[in-house]
């Protein structure tokens, strides 16, 4: 198992997100519209995301390890797939918007960050003598 080396720089990783969804939706939706599109898929998101959820924690607690750079690169494999599954449980009209290829943690969260939404709460203080929990 190997650990993330380090996290996407988010601007530029967002700004071709964006030109690719631009590009991908161009015949469809003017920029604006799929920017507007875009974050309303992240709002929807944000709101799941704050849910007390199995699913909803586990991202945000890989989230939370990969901007730590101590996530297993296995991990934030798992923490896509189970994202990739949340997003399509949101309303196919948000959905349609971001073609399951661009779904990854790294991928919103550059995207969150660029459009200035905060997907996932803040961590959690660990409680005093607390260990941080091991992977398995």
């Amino acid at each position: 198992m190997t650990r993330l080396a380090r996290l996407p720089k988010l601007e530029e990783e967002a700004r071709e997100l964006v030109q690719l969804l631009n590009l991908h939706w161009h015949r469809r939706y003017r920029p604006e519209e799929v920017r507007a599109k875009v974050v309303a898929l992240l709002e929807e998101l944000k709101q799941v995301l704050s849910r007390d959820t199995a699913d909803a924690r586990f991202v945000a607690q890989t989230y939370h390890r990969l901007l730590r750079h101590e996530a297993l690169e296995e991990e934030v494999e798992i923490a896509n797939q189970v994202l990739k599954r949340m997003v399509a449980e949101l309303s196919v009209v948000v959905v349609s918007i971001l073609p399951f290829a661009f779904i990854t943690l790294p991928g919103l969260l550059s995207l969150a960050h660029h459009f200035g939404i905060e997907l996932f709460p803040p961590e959690p203080e660990p409680e005093a003598g607390a260990r941080r929990p091991h992977p398995h």
